[in-house]
């Protein structure tokens, strides 16, 4: 791409294109950035992510793919004019003024900005709950708006446009939103409101008012501390509400002559905004769970005279749509989170699906900063669960919140008179491979990919500027200085399910994805007594005696294997009885996960319904937390499922505290080096451990003399002696290498996991030491990294020749959403990751990491028969998981989310009660 820049006569940047119309918007961030200068007062100015430039009146986006989110649809090969901040013009061959800024969008898909109805970003960071009280309806979340806040651009480069901040859950009653549009240029919390906007108030049921998870000993109990206390003190309120209503409206009945003889009444800002709502001037948005509650809001509700406008998660609302439909209640709910406590362990991911069909307004919302940056992915998976259309799915994060916010006729869809709040994407924006490239707000453009990329080299000028002028440690930026050598693989040895496998069986017609050789189309694959016999084409031979498994249409794949999971020992995660992942104490070596694993947990059945076959289990806590297992996600016991019992011992490398976590524990007045000090004193103390394990192995060795058994040590020989590899979380750079350079000295053979600096220091551990990245959808570490800093890092360290594999996190619905790994290795896929590499990155490479790829990671003959049947690419996150093999037996494909979704969506519409 070749662009001029040019002022036009009023003073602004106008692209000149040279050889045909590209994307000329990055021009005036381009062209308003200089990188040369390095001054210190240069460095310091510079702001980590490229702030916009003024953009013309007038924007001309061309011939591209347009999702109306109106009666139209998705309409191809069509024109968008934006002007003086509104959709100008809808249609073919549209004309724009001389200058115009052009876009060539040809092959691109244009959408309305995202609309997120449930967020708490751009606030202080500890401000968004008032938690003393439990009616809290005087505060104001517009208060406490940060207009510079980074998640601000952020959600900008994921499509996001308007957001819709909450107060926080703690409240039965809680505070004011605030409703603002994400404009980066921004300066004061003012420039961020949206006008005219009716205003809202948060409500909350359930778990958060009646604090459930803060009770224990030494708290008093705050009221309510029941469900039943939290609707009588919403109902006490409302009738406080009218009494005060009522004095009011009295007062104000009186002459002027009347009024300057009798004291008015109290002005009351709480219970002034509950009339608002009496009145019907400001709308209820009510945090939710269980469909009891639920219920009981509405009928509080109708009681009182008024009525909710939108139940937030309402993760129950499939067991009550019929109800939420007749009060006229929306529904704004995550696309499928589910079990990180007790009232969230009947959510099922096709609730926006059946209360969408059940005649409720449903959205889907973010409640998190960094889930906000991919709500178009939050909406594809509404096509998997659910069957809705592309267009359907779509408009829960566009037109559905924007009616819920009573902004409809502002934004959520492209419109002639609509605001110009426009994304363009360089894909289906529906489809994990895709990226916003372009986001407008007002028809201003707030972000730019091209620009974004460009300014990134000022800010490493910026801060190599910076580290300079303050006189930098130079070695804080070295690697190792040693020459790695990672020690040979330990030997496993894959225990197949001890099951009588089915067999032959040969699948036909698929397109056959082999992740270790080239895809066949029509494709072939028989396998035997859970092992596969033979793959190729159509003229496969296939044994006489064989069922026969027609695939047409389909694709099969070997299984995934998550290698980052709490799968079996983590049911309900604020649960303290149904959670085994963390033993107490610093050191477990002699700690076995695979003992402790509930075969009958429902999160197996999910994962399956996920694609996922195999699962690495990790416990955690202390610095040594125990031995990982490879198990299969299918089996009556905890014995037939295990692959590979004990496979690495667990080790969470001493790290110095962060700063920003050093407050939280109680350590914020320690400096950096009495963190390090600390840090380097329990490295000698695990030096200390394993030379006692040493020890302790050449003493059992001495036939002359029998060590008194020591458990601790005895679970270390494994490791010591090299029949165990080390599994390591380090995160940051500085504790990558001392972790690698650590295992090195110690000629210890290691798994890094965690490790979201990699790529910083890829170069020390190509070829030599393995990484499992369970973090690249999260932030960005650092303040001025750049905002696709971990989407991006699978692909450089492909490039680099490490070997990696992709997974999700563990306790953050870490074994609840353990089906996600995939859609994780497809975020890498849209960030550069080769797409092959990204199917390898939770199949192959895994198996490699693990030392299991002789059995798993492929569908190869000889290898073990675990494989997947989808409707389309594995990666995607609308394609459902048709059918699961595992060591050749095929799995039940149905879990406990479906049985909830055929009951519930059978269920008999409700008539009238009245």
């Amino acid at each position: 791409m070749s662009i001029n820049c040019i002022k036009n006569r009023s003073g602004h940047f106008r692209p000149r294109v040279i050889g045909c119309i590209v994307f000329a918007a990055v021009a005036a961030f381009i062209c308003s950035t200089s990188f040369a200068a390095t001054s210190l007062d240069e460095a310091l100015a510079m702001k980590p992510y490229p702030q916009p430039a003024e953009t013309p009146s007038q924007v001309l986006i061309r011939n591209a793919t347009v999702w109306t989110q109106e009666a139209d649809g998705i309409v191809e090969g069509i024109d968008l004019l934006l002007k003086d901040g509104r959709i100008a013009a809808y249609g073919k061959d549209l004309k724009a003024g001389r200058d115009a800024l052009v876009i060539d969008a040809t092959g691109m898909h244009v959408t309305p900005g995202i609309v997120d109805a449930h967020s708490h970003s751009a606030v202080e960071k500890t401000g968004v709950n008032e938690g003393v009280p439990s009616v809290s309806s005087e505060v104001r979340i517009e208060d406490i708006i940060e207009p510079g806040a980074n998640a601000i651009y952020f959600q900008l480069t994921g499509g996001v446009t308007t957001i819709h901040i909450l107060h926080g859950s703690a409240n039965a009653i809680g505070g004011q939103n605030a409703l603002i549009k994400l404009r980066w240029n921004a300066t004061t919390p003012e420039e961020l409101k949206f006008d005219g906007a009716p205003p809202t108030i948060k409500f909350a049921l359930g778990e958060n008012p009646k604090q459930s998870g803060f009770a224990g000993p030494g708290r008093t109990p705050r009221y309510p501390a029941t469900r039943m206390g939290v609707a009588a003190i919403i109902r006490d309120s409302f009738k406080q509400a009218v009494v005060y209503r009522d004095e009011w409206q009295r007062y104000e009945s009186l002459s002027r002559r009347q009024q300057r003889h009798e004291v008015p009444p109290r002005r009351d800002l709480r219970l002034e905004a509950l009339v608002e709502v009496l009145d019907g001037k400001r709308i209820i948005h009510a945090h939710s769970y269980r469909a009891d509650e639920i219920l009981m809001l509405m009928r509080l509700a109708e009681e009182l005279g008024f009525r909710i406008g939108t139940f937030q998660h309402v993760l129950e609302g499939y067991q009550v749509a019929d109800e939420m439909a007749a009060h006229g209640a929306s529904g704004s709910t995550f696309s499928d989170w589910w079990s990180y406590k007790m009232e969230a362990f009947e959510a099922i991911p096709y609730n926006a699906a059946i209360m969408s069909r059940r005649g409720v307004l449903v959205s889907l919302n973010s409640d998190d900063s960094n889930l906000a940056r991919r709500m178009n992915i939050e909406a594809a998976k509404t096509i998997r669960y659910g069957g809705m259309s592309p267009d359907q799915a779509f408009a829960m994060v566009t037109i559905n919140p924007a009616r819920q916010l009573g902004i409809q006729d502002r934004v959520g869809s492209l419109a002639v008179g609509k605001d110009a709040d426009v994304v363009i994407w360089n894909g289906n924006p529906l489809s994990i491979y895709s990226r916003a490239n372009m986001t407008f707000v007002d028809g201003q453009l707030m972000f730019s990919r091209e620009a974004d990329e460009a300014h990134r080299a000022g800010v490493v000028e910026a801060r190599s500027a910076l580290i300079a002028e303050i006189g930098g440690d130079s070695k804080d930026d070295e690697t190792a200085d040693v020459d790695i050598v990672e020690p040979a693989p330990a030997n496993f040895s894959y225990r197949f399910a001890p099951l009588e496998a089915e067999g032959p069986v040969a699948i036909i017609g698929a397109t056959v994805h082999p992740i270790d050789a080239p895809a066949i189309e029509n494709g072939v694959v028989v396998f035997d007594q859970g092992k596969i016999v033979s793959v190729g084409g159509s003229n496969t031979e296939i044994p006489a005696s064989a069922e026969r498994i027609d695939a047409a249409g389909k694709h099969l794949w070997p299984g995934i294997i998550h290698t980052n999971t709490v799968l079996g020992i983590s049911e309900i995660d604020s649960v303290a009885g149904s959670v085994d992942v963390s033993e107490t104490g610093e050191i477990n070596a002699d700690v076995d996960v695979a003992q402790a694993i509930d075969a009958s947990s429902t999160h197996f059945p999910v994962a399956r319904s996920g694609g996922i076959t195999h699962a690495v289990v990790v416990p955690s806590g202390g610095t040594i937390a125990g031995t990982t297992s490879l198990i299969r996600t299918d089996g009556w016991t905890w014995e037939e499922m295990t692959a590979v019992r004990r496979h690495s011992l667990v080790l969470r490398w001493p790290d110095p505290v962060p700063a920003r976590y050093a407050a939280m524990l109680g350590r914020e007045n320690e400096t950096l080096a009495d963190r390090k000090k600390a840090s380097k004193e329990r490295i000698e103390k695990l030096d200390a451990l394993l030379d006692a394990a040493e020890a302790y192995g050449k003493a059992l060795a001495d036939s002359d003399r029998t060590p008194e058994f020591d458990p601790q040590l005895d679970a270390l020989l494994p490791v010591v002696n090299g029949e165990r590899p080390l599994w390591v979380s380090a995160r940051e750079k500085y504790a990558i290498v001392s972790a690698v350079e650590w295992a090195q000295k110690r000629g210890l053979r290691i798994v890094l996991t965690g490790a979201r600096d990699a790529y910083l220091v890829a170069d020390l551990l190509a070829g030599k030491v393995p990484v499992v990245l369970p973090n690249i959808g999260s932030e960005p570490p650092r303040p001025d990294d750049p905002y696709d800093v971990l989407y991006s890092m699978p692909a450089q360290l492909e490039k680099a020749g490490v070997l990696f594999s992709i997974a999700s996190g563990t306790r953050s619905g870490g074994s609840a959403n353990a089906r996600h790994a995939a859609v994780f290795a497809g975020m890498a896929a849209a960030y550069g990751l080769d797409r092959e590499a990204a199917y390898r990155s939770i199949t192959l490479y895994p198996a490699q990491i693990l030392g299991v790829d002789d059995v798993l990671g492929s569908i190869t003959p000889g290898k073990s028969a675990s494989m997947v049947l989808t409707d389309g690419d594995l990666l995607e996150p609308a394609t459902i998981i048709e059918q699961v093999w595992i060591d050749g037996n095929r799995s039940s494909m149905d879990d406990v989310q479906k049985k909830a979704y055929r009951k519930w969506q059978a269920r008999p519409h409700r008539q009238s009660m009245d």
